[in-house]
């Protein structure tokens, strides 16, 4: 009876036991059923609207006209290729192109349509990968020096350390306390350099990068006190300077600062807004002279060229070093001048002789009386007829060389645009009035690794 009884109790404790397994797998059963459906419902959900995979997704694929969906397109592209993964390796050469002239306004004018233009222009750099806006003023001098500009950008120092002037050079000047620019750097580590100019060699980013002292470009302008303090133009600093003797491609304008007897003609006069040499110097002989005296001691190729057909028919990959001075005054004053194009690809092919790497400097300088979307057609043709070098870094600065003082710490491009509701409530008079007014940022575009 006994066991009967105590059976009967085992019996009610194992349904009881059960009861809860059963709720336990129930519960577990709905929720993985549930779990299911929701999975189902959300993977039907993104198939249809396009989501399914966030790796694929180009853009949240709303309802918009095709007009303005090849612009989502295009710029979806643009954002996927600059987040394309990129290696850590350092470039072997770069090439740094400076166009002088042009800011963000030039730029939006002839990349995009207007009524007298044809459709808008696919410039090489619009597929650069990336780009940078530099503050585009000069807050530490008023007025800024242009001058004093280049060689902050070519020496990596700020504005107000850059070294002023010395008009009496009788001064004791320690010299190796001043910056030395990129080319010199790039020099001191082995690598080829050049630097190819628009403008007379004699002018502010040449001064910068041959790393001389003064602001006369020759003789003539120069006050007799300096001179007799022993004080030499930029033009003799730059020829006799260690930076411009191991350069080994140099090609520009400025002959009339070089030699005091120069080729005047009808398709390049002297300028005589510029300096000109009166004192019987003749710097361009003077090199070559130098150069004989280096192949003495080492063999080497080099080469002095004034005309641009001597340039054409040059075999440029077999020489170590090449001077050419294309203009009297800037390239701009020679009708028959070579182009942009010839000058770049020559010297990257005397810079590529040895496969050493290199540095090459080129500077394309657009005043404000030239044809803009010509000027920057010549640019784009010059950088599409460039070899695609992959351990090639290539950077284009653009700027409009005007440097005001900065009413604000932060950039007013973009402090307008957080302010954009309230400006776009003003009459059309004042928002045209505001813009014009904004300080243009220089942009910087950069390929490659």
């Amino acid at each position: 009876m006994v066991t009967t009884q105590r059976t009967k109790e085992i019996c009610q404790i194992i349904r009881l036991k059960s009861t809860q397994v059963f709720l336990v797998a129930g519960t577990c059963l709905v929720t993985v059923m549930v779990t299911l459906l929701c999975i189902s419902f959300m993977t039907r959900y993104e198939v249809e609207n396009e989501v399914a995979n966030v790796a694929d997704v180009d853009y949240w694929r709303d309802k918009v006209a095709p007009s303005q969906k090849i612009w989502y397109d295009k710029g979806i592209d643009e954002l996927n290729e600059a987040l394309r993964p990129m290696d850590s390796t350092y470039p072997r050469s770069v090439r740094i192109f400076v166009v002088q002239g042009i800011d963000g306004r030039d730029l939006a004018a002839f990349r995009f349509p207007t009524k007298d233009s044809q459709g808008s222009s696919n410039f090489v750099w619009d597929h650069f990968p990336h780009l940078a806006r530099l503050e585009n003023s000069c807050s530490q001098q008023v007025p800024c020096q242009v001058a004093s500009v280049s060689r902050t950008l070519w020496s990596g120092i700020p504005l107000d350390k850059v070294p002023e002037s010395q008009e009496d050079c009788g001064r004791v000047f320690n010299a190796t306390q001043a910056p030395i620019s990129i080319l010199r750097q790039a020099q001191l580590a082995g690598l080829r350099t050049g630097f190819v100019t628009t403008q007379r060699l004699t002018g502010s980013t040449g001064a910068a990068l041959g790393n001389t002292n003064g602001n006369f470009e020759c003789d003539e302008r120069m006050p007799l006190s300096s001179i007799r303090s022993g004080c030499k133009d930029i033009a003799h600093q730059l020829m006799s300077g260690e930076t411009v003797q191991a350069l080994n491609v140099l090609i520009g304008g400025g002959r009339q600062m070089l030699s005091s007897l120069v080729p005047k003609t009808k398709y390049d006069p002297v300028d005589e807004l510029l300096c000109e040499s009166n004192d019987g110097r003749n710097l361009l002989k003077d090199w070559r002279t130098q150069k004989l005296r280096e192949s003495k001691v080492k063999p080497i190729v080099f080469d002095l060229i004034q005309r641009t057909d001597e340039l054409e028919s040059l075999n440029a990959s077999s020489f170590d070093y090449l001077m050419g001075v294309m203009a009297n005054g800037d390239l701009s004053g020679n009708s028959k001048a070579p182009s942009l194009t010839l000058m770049v690809q020559k010297s990257l092919k005397v810079l590529n002789k040895y496969q050493q790497g290199y540095l090459l400097i080129v500077e394309q300088f657009i005043a404000s009386n030239m044809n803009k979307r010509e000027q920057l057609q010549l640019l784009n043709d010059t950088l599409a007829n460039l070899h695609e070098a992959q351990d090639t870094l290539t950077l284009l600065l653009m700027t409009n060389a005007i440097y005001p003082k900065a009413s604000l710490d932060v950039s007013e491009e973009t402090e307008a645009i957080s302010l954009l509701a309230g400006i776009f409530n003003e009459a059309e008079s004042e928002i045209q009035k505001r813009l014009h007014q904004i300080p243009s940022e220089s942009l910087l575009f950069a390929q490659g690794e």
